[in-house]
């Protein structure tokens, strides 16, 4: 962890989770941090400030207007001294603020004056975060930069269960590692606003269903989060998007043209409908190998202790695609359990993808409903790249990246 010598601003919301940020800020200093706190008037109301006053051993900045012990006003001071300014939690109101260069408190006003990375540590209310105006406002910061641990699923505080509990302090502390070693413009590097502009992308998400009577049916773990996740990050690139989007546990990008397909042979309808009007295919979704051979219209009844359930393979959708493509550049997905770059080259080769982004849906913090990924990219040339675990919408920007590349390399 590089946190030795190195000043932090750790910025204490008012959330439920406040009290892993004095977990978070005992990690820090442990590690030979100069940790500072701000904290929201808000935040004082659920944790005492002389709590984090003991455990950074410095003063906690609640008012604007103290004076220090220099000439130059207490947030200022912090401000040019930072290396890191963390976040956590990471209220709805705060990334507000943010997004609008609001500084009416000492933590959005040294946000605003800090010259440091920024990290931001959302956790709220599921339904709060994923509201459309949150969204925005997250996804304005990270154009301009902000970067993000992304909130976790589970039970939260408020009774609901679903995405918005805090990450892990070990995540939080991985991820501001990572932007102090510089590792992180490894795993996002700076995003273009225009690179994919006039470019017609179409993006596959989510899960197909595929119904053996009318109450069941077959399907997969995919949360579609991932192709939500290059939907978002290609529009903010200047692509023109088209998202055919399966069954997805997140709300769908807003802004997009999209089109929700419920069985494989629906996507693959879907998606050969725009084939040839498109640029780019990033074939992210996850559309069922096999369906039922036969549909029962009325519900099975239980009968006989065993079924048998005859079923027929689905078309392959992105090797039809990779048959037919002409100018296209084809990106395609290989979620594997075991043999991982054997099995990602087969298909590469296979489905005559130009990328294939591989990763092993067993592994900690990848795959299926993650919020975070690992993934490695494999080239047609036999270039293979692999990414330390990040956030998916970091992930889809540097699948993008790499997109950029191969397409820039072959007009040349």
């Amino acid at each position: 962890m590089e946190f030795r010598d190195r000043t932090i601003i750790l910025g204490v919301t008012g959330g439920i989770a406040i009290h892993k940020s004095l977990d978070l800020a005992s990690q820090l200093v442990k590690s030979g941090a100069s940790v500072h706190i701000v904290m929201t008037e808000n935040a004082t109301r659920l944790v005492q400030p002389l709590q984090f006053q003991v455990i950074s051993r410095n003063p906690v900045l609640l008012n604007l207007f103290d004076t220090g012990t220099d000439w130059k006003p207490p947030h200022i001071d912090l401000a040019d001294r930072a290396d890191l300014l963390a976040i956590v939690p990471a209220t709805a109101n705060i990334i507000g603020k943010l997004a609008n260069g609001i500084a009416d408190d000492p933590l959005s006003t040294v946000a605003i004056s800090v010259h440091c990375p920024i990290l931001l540590a959302p956790a709220m209310n599921g339904h709060m975060y994923q509201n459309a105006f949150v969204q925005r406002n997250i996804e304005t910061l990270k154009t301009h930069g902000v970067h993000f641990i992304e909130p976790a699923s589970g039970d939260l505080a408020c009774g609901y269960e679903g995405i918005g509990r805090l990450n892990t302090v070990e995540m939080i502390l991985e991820g501001a590692s990572d932007i102090l070693k510089g590792r992180d413009s490894e795993i996002a590097p700076t995003r273009k606003a225009s690179d994919l502009r006039g470019t017609r992308v179409l993006v596959t998400a989510g899960a197909t269903r595929e119904y053996i009577d009318p109450v069941r049916f077959i399907t997969n773990r995919s949360s579609g989060k991932m192709g939500y996740a290059i939907t978002e990050a290609a529009a903010q690139r200047g692509a023109e998007v088209r998202l055919v989007s399966g069954t997805a546990t997140v709300s769908p990008p807003t802004g997009i043209e999209i089109q929700h397909v419920e069985t494989t042979l629906d996507m693959h309808d879907a998606v050969q409908a725009a084939f040839n009007e498109t640029d780019i295919v990033i074939m992210a979704g996850a559309p069922a190998d096999y369906r039922p051979s036969e549909y029962t219209p009325h519900k099975i009844k239980k009968n006989s202790d065993t079924l048998t359930l005859p079923l027929e393979r689905n078309p392959d959708i992105a090797q039809t695609l990779g048959e037919q493509k002409t100018h296209q550049t084809l990106v395609c997905f290989a979620a594997e359990t075991n043999d991982l770059l054997e099995n990602a080259k087969k298909k590469l080769i296979r489905k005559n993808c130009d990328l294939i982004v591989a990763n092993d849906v067993l592994a900690e913090g990848a795959g299926f409903q993650s919020d975070t990924n690992i993934v490695t990219l494999l080239e047609r040339d036999g270039t293979c790249e692999q990414l330390p675990r990040a956030s998916k919408r970091d992930v889809a920007d540097a699948i993008l990246t790499k997109i950029v590349s191969i397409r820039n390399h072959t007009t040349k």
